[in-house]
């Protein structure tokens, strides 16, 4: 093979390696799975998303102050820490908020996994979060916002709706509510998807600022379900 063809050749899976990475990585590229990031004539409305909970320490403070404040939200529960903490689930529940899935350990190889142990991983969340809650969620966020093939597959298998974000926080990288809020806001924009983690230390304060400036600014916080018209639950919305 003549030395141009090769280096043609090298540049070309390089690139096409480069391309599969980038569609598993970024949640909005919606490579494998079609992930709802932004609602599109949504108006000023944003939907508040929050993941990896619920936490017994910190998500209680999240529910006080969502519930002070007359706001409905949508929790990705990890399913090992929803059955560790039903009361939680079931007063999110009962508070307005929708449940989804956000896999049933959160492992960090969970995007390595063979397709049964992924479909595994999201079937025994559903079926948690729906004794827990007489409630069967649609609603699949996954872990990380990482897609494959494999991850696609087990999600249809289980006819869950995928769902992404537009904003992320970094509310796991910086525990500065202010400079947090700041950046959300820097991004804002109609039918945005807020990603947010209650199970981080000041995620009330985080929130609290970030639904003043929702407000100052004249945006309506919602749920996922609301913001794109779709059923949060089997045969129910």
């Amino acid at each position: 093979m003549e030395p141009g063809t090769v280096i043609i050749v090298t540049l070309t899976a390089l690139l096409a390696a480069g391309l599969l990475v980038w569609g598993s990585a970024s949640v909005r590229a919606s490579f494998y799975l079609s992930m709802r990031c932004r609602a599109e004539g949504a108006g000023r409305r944003v939907a508040l998303t929050f993941d990896d909970g619920p936490d017994p320490g910190r998500t209680p403070a999240v529910l006080d102050l969502l519930a002070r404040r007359g706001v409905r939200a949508t929790f990705f529960l990890v399913g090992e820490r929803a059955e560790a903490h039903p009361e939680l689930v079931r007063r999110m529940v009962a508070e307005g908020h929708v449940v989804g899935n956000h896999s049933h350990t959160h492992g960090g190889l969970f995007p390595l996994g063979s397709l049964r142990n992924t479909g595994e991983e999201l079937r025994r969340t559903t079926e948690s979060l729906t004794r827990i809650t007489g409630l069967r969620p649609r609603l699949f966020r996954p872990p990380f916002g990482v897609t494959n093939p494999t991850i696609a597959r087990a999600v249809r298998r289980l006819g869950l709706e995928p769902v992404g974000w537009s904003i992320r926080s970094l509310d796991t990288v910086s525990r500065d509510p202010e400079r947090v809020a700041a950046r959300i806001l820097r991004r804002l924009h109609p039918g945005a998807v807020i990603l947010l983690h209650d199970r981080c230390a000041g995620s009330d304060l985080l929130l609290d600022r970030l639904l003043d400036g929702l407000q100052e600014r004249g945006y309506e916080p919602t749920t996922i379900p609301e913001l794109f018209d779709i059923e949060a639950y089997e045969n129910h919305r």
